[in-house]
């Protein structure tokens, strides 16, 4: 990401955003030694894209991220040295077999090779599935490319394999009370110090809220609640008529806001605990202002497909079945719910083995469609992410840009038909390219003051 925002610096003149310059500056004299005056060169080459890619090529080896064509030819023949001698030292065993056995080695090659080679098939399919199958193991992570947008077909359709085992899960109904009290003392203890500066953020934008809230009065008005605050004037002058005065309506709109928190296996660590306690202090402090708070959170109930791809591995696999998991959708936090109650539940995404893999568009249609049916004047959808959607078992059978290009139109038209106000904070990558009101961040230790930001900022709009 820090490359292409100084490449796109040198080629452009654009500036990286202020919320990447902290990052950026780390990095940004290591690139520059290693890439000279490649960038430059790029610049002069944009007309000449063979030119660019020969250049852009260079620079990716001066910065270690690929091999010249010269290494990976040397790399070619060595592995082809190696395998003749492997085939050299088993010459003799496979000449002798020849001698003994001449007639019986013709007659069958042309009867086996059909044989052979439809149980080879069967073989590497089995393989192909075992393999998906043993990688699916509690605490791997997925990869978070961050994937061009890829055109699909013009009939494309999402669709899901089957929704037979997805689920829409309460927090307490996947770990006991113990161990929630448990998981909710660790994620207090570990970020004690970002409790203060995310608490100072918070109570800000309480004083920033109350104060549109406050109640103001027209006075010296012919009718409305008499002002007792001058009666001293009519006493002093009863020539003077009583002063009376209205309240003025307040515009404040009746809102409620949902955070919707990636429970991807990439937010592992500390994004998800500062997920966790910003999302903890949010609600808390929207609580006081009288505004409801939801908090959601989206997974998948397994690694590789679940028990949606184990039926349709008994299906016969067919072609392009579309969302091939089974998903896993957690309610933290329900809009009328009390924040004194589920406090403990934002413990649970400190447990080991919850964050797998995340299908975000399905989860974005989750929680809009839970915020269409609230009664608020005001509804506010943001959504905390670490990049693109990622589950290898769907992406391995359709379409690369498959979860990608639902994502797209999930949120093209959430913004352009709902009612519904959406926002989205990306850490470490760059969700600006999916939603049209995004910030990224590249450090996780800023997402409290970000969300109480982009909340501030949306309220203050209307």
């Amino acid at each position: 990401t820090a490359l292409a925002l100084l490449l796109r610096e040198k080629l452009t003149g654009q500036e990286a955003p202020a919320s990447a310059q902290t990052g950026m500056a780390m990095v940004r004299s290591w690139i520059e030694s290693k890439v000279g005056n490649d960038m430059e060169a790029l610049a002069l080459s944009l007309d000449d894209q063979r030119a660019f890619q020969q250049l852009a090529l260079d620079m990716l080896q001066h910065l270690d991220l690929t091999q010249s064509a010269s290494e990976q030819n040397e790399e070619s023949q060595d592995d082809e040295g190696e395998d003749q001698e492997d085939e050299g030292e088993e010459e003799p065993s496979s000449s002798d077999d020849q001698e003994q056995q001449p007639s019986e080695m013709a007659g069958d090659t042309s009867e086996g090779d059909e044989d052979s080679e439809s149980e080879q098939e069967i073989e590497d399919d089995d393989s192909a599935d075992s393999d998906m199958a043993d990688e699916g193991e509690e605490g791997m992570l997925p990869t978070r490319p961050n994937r061009p947008w890829t055109d699909l077909p013009e009939n494309f359709d999402y669709t899901a394999y089957t929704s037979q085992f997805d689920e829409i899960i309460a927090a307490t109904e996947l770990c006991d009370e113990e161990e929630l009290t448990r998981l909710r003392a660790y994620l207090d203890t570990q970020l004690k110090g970002l409790q203060g500066v995310v608490t100072r953020l918070a109570n800000r934008l309480q004083r920033r809220l109350m104060a549109q809230q406050n109640r103001s009065w027209d006075f010296d008005q012919e009718e409305g609640l008499l002002d007792a605050a001058r009666l001293a004037r009519v006493v002093i002058s009863p020539g003077h008529s009583l002063s009376y005065k209205i309240e003025r309506d307040v515009e404040f709109k009746d809102t409620i806001v949902t955070l919707l928190i990636d429970n991807s296996g990439s937010m592992r660590g500390r994004p998800i605990s500062i997920a966790a306690i910003s999302a903890d202090i949010l609600a808390r402090t929207l609580e006081r202002c009288g505004v409801k708070t939801e908090v959601l959170g989206f997974t998948t109930r397994a690694w590789k497909g679940g028990q949606s791809r184990e039926a349709w591995l008994a299906g016969g696999k067919p072609a392009q079945p579309g969302r091939l998991n089974d998903l896993r959708h957690i309610v933290y936090k329900k809009a009328d719910e009390p924040w004194r109650r589920a406090r403990k539940n934002l413990g649970l995404m400190m447990r080991e083995g919850l964050l797998k893999e995340n299908i975000d568009g399905e989860a974005l249609l989750w929680a809009h469609s839970r915020l269409l049916a609230r009664p608020e004047d005001r509804r506010i959808l943001m959504v905390i992410s670490d990049g693109a959607p990622v589950d290898d078992s769907t992406l391995s059978v359709n379409n690369a840009g498959y979860l990608e290009q639902h994502l797209r139109k999930v949120i093209d038209w959430i913004e352009k038909q709902s009612p519904v106000q959406l926002v989205a904070i990306g850490i470490g990558h760059d969700v600006t390219r999916y939603y049209r009101r995004a910030v990224t961040i590249m450090d996780a230790e800023q997402l409290g003051g970000t969300i109480i930001e982009q909340l501030a900022d949306l309220f203050e709009d209307e």
